[in-house]
């Protein structure tokens, strides 16, 4: 794909998506590595950060859903969760079958870390772009998330 350094997609919808996945993997890798010294497997720093964003307390149902995969995974990652302290699970009084899932305080610094975490790898994603340019970009990738949400339909 790419010859002395540069991209070799001619077109410049190709350009941009080949700059657009590459930077997408760097900055993914750049989060990984970092996070990967707070002691986290990548499936349990997803879930963590999946279940802090919750107004209410998810199912596992609900978790699998809305993560794609399968109830086994979760199931799987809440119990390395649980066992290394970031939450508890219980059974709740109305339904036996469904466990109520609450984050404790280690699970919340850990959390509180990855949001700084993730601060410091944006800050730096987007150093020297001004925030028009940022907002500029934001509304390019509304339209195109729009026209692949359209093709989907279509």
């Amino acid at each position: 794909m790419k010859k002395n350094g540069k991209c070799c997609r001619t077109t410049p919808e190709g350009r941009a998506i080949h700059l657009f996945v590459c930077v997408a993997h760097m900055h993914h890798a750049a989060i990984e590595g970092k996070v990967s010294k707070l002691g986290f497997h990548h499936s349990q720093h997803r879930m963590l950060m999946h279940l802090a964003r919750y107004e209410h307390i998810p199912s596992q149902k609900e978790l699998a859903d809305a993560m794609g995969i399968s109830p086994a995974a979760v199931t799987t990652t809440l119990k390395r969760l649980e066992k290394e302290g970031y939450i508890t699970r219980s059974v709740t009084d109305a339904d036996n079958r469904r466990n109520e899932i609450r984050i404790t305080e280690s699970g919340i610094a850990a959390i509180n870390e990855s949001r700084a975490i993730f601060d410091v790898v944006d800050r730096r994603m987007f150093k020297g772009i001004s925030e028009a340019e940022l907002c500029a970009f934001t509304d390019v990738l509304e339209r195109i998330k729009e026209n692949l949400l359209e093709e989907e339909l279509a």
